[in-house]
């Protein structure tokens, strides 16, 4: 009978939160410390996910990263740029560099076209390059050109080095910076659309033939569409970054031949905001014929940046409130509109247009009712284009060219509009990657003239210096004093210096091991015979050029210059 009843007693017992015991047998007598015979939660004995514990460390993963990226940001600056130093060994110099043509030169500085020739491994073909003297804001141009070559290699010409030829690692005299590129090709976005047969000579570049459609509107609209969303695509990976570029316009769009796309340069006037690299509160860096009417990146009353880890800390809020993005944006939204009507070509046309647009309070469809009045042929033609597909296109436009920054489509939602038919616009995509090859009988042109000097101070075509442009449009305020002393890029620059000094040191002592080693054996005698015999010595090539800022410079430049070589 009893050991009918012992299980089910047992049973019993074991539902309850304490078995019935003395006190003393569960309390530590004397002391404080005792179980308490309350709910297991109050006991903390219960197991399980705390909500307001899950909600609070969601709400800081969506804050760290919120645009522009706390933690991508930290894990970049921190450990991808580091790592970056550490694998890239190319220590180029003054030396690797053969000067060439120069193709434009403005209040920033002056561009070159040159040949680098690695002379680390012998019989090395060089290749062609973009050289850039810059006089100003180089440290930052620097920065921002190795951040998208981490984020968006393929959006952006290529950048291969940079180095600064002043003592102590950081340039605080006279003496400049030299920024390198490789070549991507002969043509901008600006130089192309002075053609007549613009945008039909276009076709070859990037879908490698002409396409099979009768010229008109629906033919137009499928190369500016294709070339619109390259451009959107650079600008979304851009801001993902937490930079703005601020000078975008098709003299600073380049086609590039090696990738059969267009691609984004010169950012001079960028401004990295995730950290405040280039940033200076009351500061416009722009070109006043693409900006929007604020002229400003954000507030003229946010503070200046604070020391990085804070800046980064702070900048999701900075970003959502000021929208900075917004400024490329209106400047893309200018970048079509030149084009889609050939009128709007031309410097004075456009600085024509801003003004009349000011007047209808920057009022696109404002401005449109006033121009359908003139009948003007080239504005119907561009009407016709952009009313296709349901008028997406246009829509697009006023959503671009709007006064208000918030109001103003960022890159991420212009590249989700219909204007860009959804699967179609990555079905031309996929025309570009696939495309075989490009047509060799292009004209030469000179594609960096005008697309690194700032403000497009290159005159081109009907170009306008910065002296013509304060003309015209006024004067909006002093050039802003330079960031050289900033210390978020100093203390950038000084251990970017740092890791290219200890690269160039290296590099030094692997050419004196070498030629160590090739005087104690034959063998490597007749390969260094061989190498002097084909690379002209270095006196002789003293003896037969000159030399600019340390550059090696063929004698011909020195005779270019004096018969009446002209600069910009």
């Amino acid at each position: 009978m009893s050991s009918i009843h012992l299980p089910a007693l047992h049973n019993l017992l074991t539902l309850a939160y304490e078995r019935v015991v003395y006190p003393c047998s569960t309390m530590n007598c004397g002391d404080v410390v005792h179980r308490s015979t309350l709910d297991p939660v109050l006991r903390m004995e219960e197991k399980g996910i705390n909500p307001q514990g899950l909600a609070l460390v969601l709400a800081a993963l969506a804050y760290l990263t919120a645009r522009p990226g706390v933690l991508e940001g930290a894990f970049d600056y921190y450990v991808s740029a580091k790592l970056q130093r550490l694998r890239d060994t190319r220590a180029y110099t003054k030396e690797d560099l053969v000067l060439g043509k120069k193709l434009a030169s403005g209040g920033f500085g002056t561009v070159y076209k040159a040949e680098l020739i690695d002379h680390a491994i012998p019989k090395s073909e060089g290749r062609d390059v973009i050289l850039k003297k810059a006089k100003e804001f180089g440290e930052a141009e620097v920065w921002m050109n190795e951040r998208l070559m981490r984020a968006a290699p393929e959006c952006y010409a290529e950048f291969i080095t940079a180095f600064d030829e002043a003592a102590g690692g950081f340039n605080r005299g006279p003496e400049p910076l030299w920024l390198v590129w490789q070549y991507e090709g002969d043509f901008t976005l600006w130089d192309l659309m002075q053609k007549k047969d613009f945008p039909y000579n276009m076709e070859p570049m990037l879908f490698g033939r002409e396409l099979d459609l009768p010229k008109g509107p629906r033919r137009r609209l499928v190369t500016i569409r294709l070339v619109m969303q390259q451009i959107l695509e650079a600008l979304k990976a851009t801001h993902r970054t937490g930079i703005v570029h601020r000078d975008i316009k098709p003299q600073n769009v380049i086609v590039s031949s090696v990738d059969r796309r267009v691609k984004l340069i010169d950012l001079g006037a960028a401004a990295d905001l995730r950290i405040g690299i280039n940033y200076v509160p009351n500061e416009f860096l722009l070109d006043p014929r693409y900006a929007p009417p604020q002229q400003y990146i954000m507030s003229t009353s946010t503070p200046r940046a604070p020391p990085i880890p804070v800046a980064a800390t702070l900048s999701p809020i900075l970003w959502r409130l000021n929208n900075p993005d917004r400024f490329d944006m209106y400047s893309a939204g200018m970048a079509l509109l030149q084009m889609s009507f050939p009128n709007l070509r031309s410097d004075n046309n456009l600085i024509a247009f801003n003004r009349r647009l000011e007047t209808f309070q920057w009022d696109l469809p404002a401005w449109r009712k006033a121009q359908e009045r003139r009948s003007s042929r080239d504005f119907q033609e561009g009407f016709a284009m952009l009313d296709l597909d349901g008028g997406a296109p246009w829509s697009l436009l006023t959503q671009l060219v709007t006064y208000a920054p918030n109001k103003r489509l960022s890159a991420d939602a212009a590249l989700r509009h219909p204007a860009f038919g959804g699967k179609l616009g990555a079905v031309f995509s996929g025309s570009v990657r696939r495309a075989s090859e490009v047509l060799d009988n292009l004209t030469a042109g000179d594609w960096a003239t005008s697309s690194f000097s700032k403000g497009g101070t290159g005159r081109v075509e009907s170009g306008l210096t910065e002296a013509q442009l304060s003309d015209e449009l006024g004067a909006r305020g002093e050039l802003p004093p330079t960031l050289r002393n900033a210390s978020a890029t100093v203390a950038w620059w000084q251990n970017r210096q740092a890791a290219f000094n200890r690269a160039v040191a290296l590099r030094e002592a692997r050419q004196k091991r070498n030629q160590r080693q090739a005087r104690k054996g034959r063998p490597q005698q007749v390969i260094e015979e061989v190498v002097e015999e084909e690379l002209p010595a270095p006196s002789a090539r003293r003896r037969n050029s000159n030399k600019v800022g340390g550059l090696i410079l063929p004698k011909f430049w020195s005779l270019g210059q004096g018969q009446g070589s002209t600069s910009g």
